[in-house]
């Protein structure tokens, strides 16, 4: 004799099963909520903060809700979202364009931006901050639903996937209105554990994101030469700003008063200051970790980044590697090398040697910020 709860989840799992026939016979996307059940470790790390509690920097989880606890029209919108990912996807040939999706980037900034010297917070309303972190787990649950990597996020540690499906590893709620996005004080003291280090580089809608990748032809055959392709575009192109990092420099730099927008990154810039004219400008170490992070999550390979002597570092979770200085792929005495970027990377061992083991921000092995660069421009 079934039990109330055994019929439940019967029930569900045929009431599944008829709807996703059906829809495969009309040639529509799966449906998220079906495939979420049958995948309760990926349904379990997405989480909406949906209030403000306590802090805005390590976000109590009592303040987010997970997607099983999501009303309807919740789980509609990310069904909806998935589906015009699904079908953009499909659509595309040759040129990857992101023209349609229909987000305006980058965001209008509530914040006060008037006085130049202020450290460039970027605030946003709350629409558009759930539509862009929607739109974001629609696109990452396609890439992984539809196959388009060669890699998986089956099996993935909790530490992983909440890089990718928590909405407090890419925003956070303030004490007044509407939502935070990136940093624009990545030395604050309130930033302690290593998972809410978000970078100060402005994420970007994920299709313009991803059609990035592919246009450049940097989403490799694993993980690691994906990284490597991409630490060797921003070697190639980048440069580090100049000045301070406040919304006089963003402006700047990025003609956007807040932190610097990744497709403008992507794009290249003119400064108008002096000795300075058009680049790829990133805003130092911290701007550039953020670069990686969130372009790197358009193909679902979680990066965090750590925070030592005041620098920034990449942590690249699945490979178990790291960069040591998020300048580095642009220092110049590394260009003159001629190495491929890739060989920045440094092992667990070397860099729990050169930095400690814990995972905190600290101030540990200060001398060894840029080891790597050394190493490799005096062999």
């Amino acid at each position: 004799m079934w039990t109330p709860e055994a019929f439940a989840r019967f029930l569900a799992a045929w009431t599944c099963w008829i709807s996703s026939w059906f829809r495969a016979l009309l040639g529509r996307p799966p449906l998220v909520r079906c495939w979420l059940r049958q995948n309760p470790d990926i349904a379990a790390a997405i989480r909406w903060q949906f209030r403000f509690q306590t802090t805005a920097y390590d976000v109590p989880e009592s303040a987010k809700r997970p997607y099983d606890d999501w009303s309807k029209l919740e789980q509609g919108e990310l069904q909806s979202a998935f589906d015009d990912a699904w079908q953009w996807m499909a659509a595309q040939s040759g040129v990857w364009d992101p023209a349609g999706e229909g987000l305006a980037y980058p965001p209008a900034n509530i914040n006060n931006t008037t006085n130049d010297a202020a450290a460039p917070w970027t605030r946003v309303d709350e629409s558009w901050a759930r539509d862009l972190f929607v739109r974001w787990l629609a696109f990452q649950l396609v890439i992984e639903i539809g196959g388009h990597v060669p890699w998986s996020l089956g099996g993935s540690p909790s530490e992983e996937l909440q890089v990718l499906f928590d909405s407090a590893s890419i925003m956070s709620r303030p004490a007044s209105t509407g939502f935070t996005i990136a940093t624009g004080s990545p030395g604050h003291g309130n930033y302690v554990k290593r998972k809410d280090n978000l970078g100060t580089s402005l994420i970007a809608p994920p299709w313009s994101t991803y059609a990035f990748l592919a246009n450049e032809g940097l989403i490799g055959a694993n993980r690691l030469d994906t990284i490597g392709r991409l630490l060797q575009w921003v070697s190639d192109n980048c440069a580090h700003y100049f000045g301070h990092f406040n919304y006089g420099e963003t402006d700047n730099h990025w003609q956007f008063r807040g932190n610097p927008p990744i497709t403008r990154i992507i794009e290249g810039t003119t400064n108008p200051a002096p000795g300075t004219g058009f680049n790829h400008w990133t805003a130092g170490c911290h701007g550039t970790t953020g670069f990686l992070r969130n372009v790197l999550r358009a193909v679902n390979i979680p990066m965090q980044i750590s925070t030592v002597c005041g620098h920034s570092q990449a942590v690249f979770l699945t490979e178990n590697l790291y960069l040591d200085h998020g300048d580095n792929p642009y220092n110049l005495d590394f260009k003159a090398t001629t190495l491929p970027a890739s060989s920045l990377l440094i092992d667990h061992a070397t860099y729990t040697a050169w930095f400690g083991t814990a995972t905190d921000n600290r101030a540990v092995g200060c001398d060894k910020i840029g080891e790597q660069v050394n190493l490799l421009s005096t062999n």
